[in-house]
């Protein structure tokens, strides 16, 4: 009778693990469209929530402050994101107007007939006017039209991922406390390592935030210089769009000193002035050189020494995070490996 009653118990146990995992599997299956935006509302409502509790103090209402975050949230990720497309949108419908009156009118870099480069622009306007140039001109216009359809046919998408992710942050911010308890308790560790994994995600959450800013702060502030070395108008301004930019990922700085350094290379080259072609090319030398690599060389030392974690560590897992999850990859690539290092440590001491 004991047998029997001991079989049960086993087999009990290996169907109610057996369930979980095909239960887990399914919940996996119902979420995964929404991964990125459930990740990227927890990042989010974690960074938000001293501020959350600082309202909640004034207003003693849990929903009112959940809401007023909310807002301020919804605020900060659109009114940048606007800002930059806008910008974008404007500077490449000037350069496309233009080109293109330039090529109809056989003027490419505006000289005068019998200059020095009229030569180069007679050049210029045959190869733009060769059927295999126009071609290749036509097939990169239908690819943009066809990126930007496809990108169309996503919003619905995507508008519902930014619902739910505001959602969840509204939520997050009002049942925080609570919810961060139910995990630790559905954490199979003992109180010590739970608290280990909780502060571990906060600390690498905070390190990454704060190193992704400063890095943002300094390639503002080397762009800045550079646009002010190589006499680009109105570098102050030029520089904020850069700190702004450099925040958002996929875009960055180039998205500044790139086309400003074109623009003085073209410049210098269709007026013949020898200081403008090199002032454009050594901006984009300093830019590729210098600006650029501060990314990958200053970001992972700032967050890898405020998280104590190797810099080797933090390139890999933002790299990988980026490409796996996009914009919120920033956070979540180096958070999963310092959660898997944090759990290696675990299983070292409790089972080797």
């Amino acid at each position: 009778m004991n047998n029997i009653r001991k079989i049960k118990e086993e087999f009990s146990k290996y169907f109610i693990f057996l369930f979980f995992i095909i239960a887990a599997y399914m919940v996996f299956l119902v979420v995964k469209p929404f991964i990125v935006a459930i990740l990227t509302s927890i990042i989010i409502s974690y960074i938000s929530y001293p501020l959350y509790k600082w309202i909640n103090k004034k207003t003693k209402r849990k929903n009112l402050s959940a809401i007023i975050v909310t807002m301020l949230v919804i605020i900060l990720i659109i009114t940048p994101i606007l800002f930059i497309v806008n910008s974008l949108t404007r500077e490449v419908t000037t350069v496309y107007t233009d080109s293109k009156q330039r090529i109809a009118e056989g003027n490419i870099i505006d000289t005068e007939p019998g200059s020095n480069l009229w030569k180069l622009n007679s050049f210029l306007v045959n190869i733009a006017e060769k059927p295999q140039i126009s071609s290749s001109l036509d097939n990169i216009t239908n690819t943009i039209i066809s990126s930007l359809s496809n990108f169309i046919f996503t919003i619905p998408k995507r508008i519902l991922s930014f619902f739910v992710m505001i959602f969840l942050i509204f939520f997050m911010l009002r049942d925080g406390e609570l919810m961060v308890k139910k995990i630790k308790y559905l954490i199979p560790l003992k109180n010590h390592y739970q608290n280990k994994i909780v502060k571990k995600f906060g600390s690498v959450t905070r390190a990454v935030i704060y190193g992704h800013f400063i890095t943002a702060l300094i390639q503002g502030m080397v762009g800045t210089l550079g646009l002010y070395i190589f006499g680009i108008k109105s570098p102050l301004v030029w520089g904020g769009i850069m700190i702004v930019a450099c925040m958002i990922p996929f875009v960055g700085a180039p998205i500044v000193w790139f086309p400003l350094g074109v623009f003085k290379l073209i410049i210098g080259l269709t007026s013949s002035n020898s200081s403008a072609t090199i002032m454009g090319i050594g901006l984009l030398a300093y830019g590729f050189i210098i600006v650029s690599s501060i990314d990958n060389l200053i970001k992972p030392k700032i967050i890898g020494d405020k998280a104590r974690i190797h810099p080797t560590i933090i390139l890999l897992g933002i790299l990988g995070g980026l490409a796996i999850f996009g914009f919120i990859g920033i956070v979540v690539g180096p958070l999963i490996l310092s959660l898997f290092l944090t759990f290696a440590e675990i299983y070292k001491t409790e089972i080797i």
